[in-house]
């Protein structure tokens, strides 16, 4: 009986797992240059990016394992792969450039950190 109930609770939670860490809304905190970057990542695979609150970009993302792979309305519509680095309990992230030909949007993400918003 035991048995049965461990194995009825596995099954369970890999049934139903959890939110994935991603979905939701980050923000960064404010920028020597007094900017705030804000990004909202949709179940639906989409993503919204905001500068001081007033849009940015947006676009279509892909994530397998750790690999965030996307494409934006800025770069001419050149892709660009990102490995995802979740720390502080999966509340804050950082971007780790993969491949990515767009230098300035390379550079801006690589040095970005945001904080899930709650």
């Amino acid at each position: 009986m035991k048995t049965i109930l461990i194995s009825l609770v596995i099954t369970v939670f890999f049934a139903f797992p959890g939110k994935d860490l991603l979905t939701g809304k980050w923000q960064s905190p404010v920028s020597p240059k007094g900017n705030v970057t804000g990004i909202i990542f949709k179940e639906d695979n989409s993503f919204e990016a905001f500068v001081n609150r007033k849009p940015f970009t947006s676009g279509k993302y892909t994530l397998k394992d750790s690999l965030f792979s996307f494409t934006d309305t800025g770069c001419e519509g050149k892709p660009g792969t990102y490995r995802l680095i979740f720390f502080s309990n999966g509340d804050s992230l950082r971007f780790e450039a993969v491949s990515d030909s767009c230098v300035d949007r390379k550079n801006g993400m690589t040095r970005l950190v945001v904080g899930k918003v709650k």
